[in-house]
């Protein structure tokens, strides 16, 4: 009897530290994925908006301010945007030296997917990039917003930029990155991004 009382103790025991082992495991790979999830979108975050003020900051260059600068430029509402807004398109012209030819850029933002984000339903966008007419990359889908605004020398948003080019001191684009990998040990589930910039043609 004791025989099988100790082997019962045993299977008892061995079987407690089997969960607390499988727990702790499962601990750590859901801890892991929060982990993976944050540094992907923190990455995605740093990469988009590195090359977005290059492009940006292009806009116009030894281009004069009577000639086309920007056109194409559309927004549809979402209020999970700061702004209100989504972009939707945007197309500009540089030239890379003053004798050069003229380059233009497009971007075109399109909804993915819907996706559940801090316990609402959040869609995500996509932007594609064109230089000269052909494929010049484009974002992970996981933004949750990207929006560009033109500022006066107030730093206050143009409603009308096309219609009032010379008011036009600034850019400033916000956009967000959705983590990739998220579940309830995530700390960080958006990355929210802000950056600002002169507006090339009023330093011409």
């Amino acid at each position: 009897m004791a025989f099988l009382y100790d082997n019962l103790t045993a299977v008892v025991v061995g079987t407690t530290v089997l969960l607390i082992l499988a727990s702790l495991q499962l601990r750590a790979m859901e801890l892991s994925t929060a982990a993976s999830g944050q540094e992907a979108a923190l990455t995605q975050s740093e990469e988009i908006a590195t090359w977005m003020e290059e492009d940006l900051e292009s806009m116009g260059r030894h281009i004069m301010t009577t000639d086309t600068v920007f056109g194409g430029l559309s927004r549809t509402k979402n209020e999970a945007s700061p702004t209100d807004s989504v972009l939707t398109g945007l197309s500009f012209q540089y030239k890379e030296n003053a004798g050069g030819a003229v380059q233009t850029v497009q971007y075109d933002v399109s909804a993915v997917k819907t996706d559940r984000v801090e316990g609402k339903d959040r869609t995500l966008y996509q932007l594609s990039r064109t230089k000269g007419g052909a494929s010049a990359g484009r974002t992970p889908e996981m933004l949750g917003y990207i929006d560009v605004q033109f500022l006066d020398r107030t730093a206050a948003a143009i409603s009308a930029p096309r219609a009032n080019t010379d008011q036009i001191e600034a850019l400033r684009v916000h956009f967000s990155v959705i983590s990739p990998y998220r579940n309830s040990k995530s700390g960080v589930k958006e990355v929210h991004r802000m950056v600002a910039f002169p507006y090339t043609p009023a330093q011409n």
